[in-house]
């Protein structure tokens, strides 16, 4: 009889190890707590404009490794695959101002300090107080367990922490750079510090001759990146998988080399293979009898809560795309809230041809997404966030913009997607894998594991596939 794997949780790691595993020819079963599979790969339609769909989680997926492109492919998805319109480049908010965001960097962090587009951002004692980052030693401020901010400042200066990286790590990763592990935020940068002894020429050696900003080296679906849930979801069911919806998983036990799991129906299924795909907070909780070490080896990871507004609007001042594909915000600028803001339909030229279609009449209709929600900080009010945000795309965009153009809104939340690694994380993971691989039977699989975003939870499958768990 084949093996019969458990998988609990249908976020995009779940449906690709149940895929990994119906691949290897053994059954399987996927339970999901919610009404739909995908996890943070979602999207909502608009009321006022039904025939427009948007991304309410993730909108895109990064290029660098090819991993997601190669798993489209053999997906079938190949001629759905969007890239962003070029030449449009983003920005970066601050008490700077606005400008266009530096090309060559990582994790905001610069690979030529003395750049034009650099020194637009930092001014000119900012961009020499990180040139001299070269001339560091290696080691200096990148201890274990370093923080994105003590190394950044330490190494490069206030003014890259403030004004380029923590935009980044706020707007992309909803996460603190005082809080959030270095080594865990930007694996290739701790590497690259390592190797190179310097986080510039670490830069450099990534980025190349690249001058491309990071909001452009992404692609997505048409007509949202939900269409790779769904094909998976598909795929997983016509291979004669199981896959259930609305089932909550309330523990875990382990009998006779069989995982028992008990669900909230009074339901007691058995599995010889356990994949956890859920929550770190969830999965600690439901192994803290069937597996107590592997539980408490479990890194903390707080989630963060992101509340995102998506606006229609008729404006034809924001057909010179003013902030280009989008900007991202620093903490603290006065006068916005939003930590980030996606000009979709300058950015996605599908986008632009959905609303025109399903808005006729309108005259220049655009779609903007702006994101609210920074570790510490409380959520805008939901009856309060449109106008906010309306407020808020004036001053990023230079235009003014008012209830007058409206012509469709969504507020949508976000409670556990966006997993913030403290420090300590990576040598937790560690530990953590060493544990593992002593329990072949139990898989733990995730962003609080792989890394945020697609391209990671991807590559992150591709190495069990391998046969090395990350």
């Amino acid at each position: 009889m084949s093996t019969r794997v458990l998988v609990i949780g249908g976020g995009l790691a779940g449906l690709l190890a149940a895929r990994r595993h119906q691949r290897a020819g053994r059954r399987v079963v996927l339970l999901e707590a919610s009404g739909t599979v995908g996890g943070a790969i979602a999207e909502a339609g608009l009321p006022e404009a039904a025939a427009v769909t948007v991304n309410t989680g993730a909108e895109a997926y990064a290029t660098a490794s090819g991993a997601v492109d190669a798993l489209l492919a053999e997906l079938g998805l190949e001629q759905r695959i969007v890239a962003p319109r070029e030449g449009l480049g983003s920005r970066v908010v601050s008490e700077a101002g606005v400008h266009r965001a530096p090309g060559a960097s990582v994790l905001g962090v610069p690979g030529r300090p003395f750049a034009a587009d650099v020194r637009a951002v930092l001014g000119r004692a900012g961009a020499l107080r990180a040139g001299l980052e070269r001339f560091l030693p290696a080691s200096y401020g990148a201890g274990d367990g370093a923080t994105v901010a003590e190394v950044v400042r330490r190494r490069l200066g206030r003014r890259v922490l403030e004004r380029l990286v923590a935009p980044v790590v706020g707007g992309v990763l909803s996460a603190d750079p005082a809080t959030l592990e270095f080594a865990t935020a930007s694996p290739q940068l701790s590497r690259g510090l390592a190797e190179h002894g310097s986080l510039t020429a670490a830069v450099k050696r990534l980025r190349g001759r690249s001058t491309a900003s990071a909001g452009t080296r992404v692609r997505s679906l048409s007509p949202t990146m939900a269409v790779l849930p769904r094909t998976l979801q598909a795929r997983i069911l016509a291979a004669g998988g199981i896959l259930r919806t609305g089932v909550e998983v309330v523990g875990i036990e382990r009998s006779a080399g069989r995982w028992q799991v008990l669900t909230g129906r009074d339901e007691r299924l058995e599995a010889d293979h356990l994949v956890l795909a859920c929550p770190p907070d969830t999965a600690r909780d439901l192994l803290r009898e069937a597996a107590p070490a592997v539980a408490r080896a479990i890194p903390q990871a707080p989630s963060a809560a992101v509340r995102l507004v998506a606006l229609v609007l008729e404006a034809p001042a924001l057909d010179a795309r003013p902030a280009g594909t989008g900007a991202l915000v620093a903490p603290g600028t006065a006068g916005i809230r939003a930590k980030a803001l996606t000009h979709a339909s300058a950015k996605w030229e599908h986008v632009q041809q959905a609303l025109a279609e399903a808005l006729p009449t309108a005259r220049s209709p655009h779609l903007l997404r702006l994101s609210y929600g920074r570790p510490g900080e409380q959520l805008p009010a939901r009856e309060e966030i449109v106008d906010l945000a309306l407020a808020d795309a004036s001053r990023i965009l230079g235009t003014p913009l008012s209830r007058t153009q409206l012509r469709a809104a969504e507020v949508i939340d976000w409670g556990r997607a966006m997993r913030q690694p403290l420090p300590g994380h990576r040598a937790g993971l560690d530990a953590l894998t060493g544990l593992l691989a002593q329990q072949p039977s139990l898989e733990l699989v995730g962003s609080w594991r792989a890394g945020t975003g697609i391209d990671a939870i991807v590559r992150a499958d591709d190495t069990y596939s391998e046969g090395t768990p990350s």
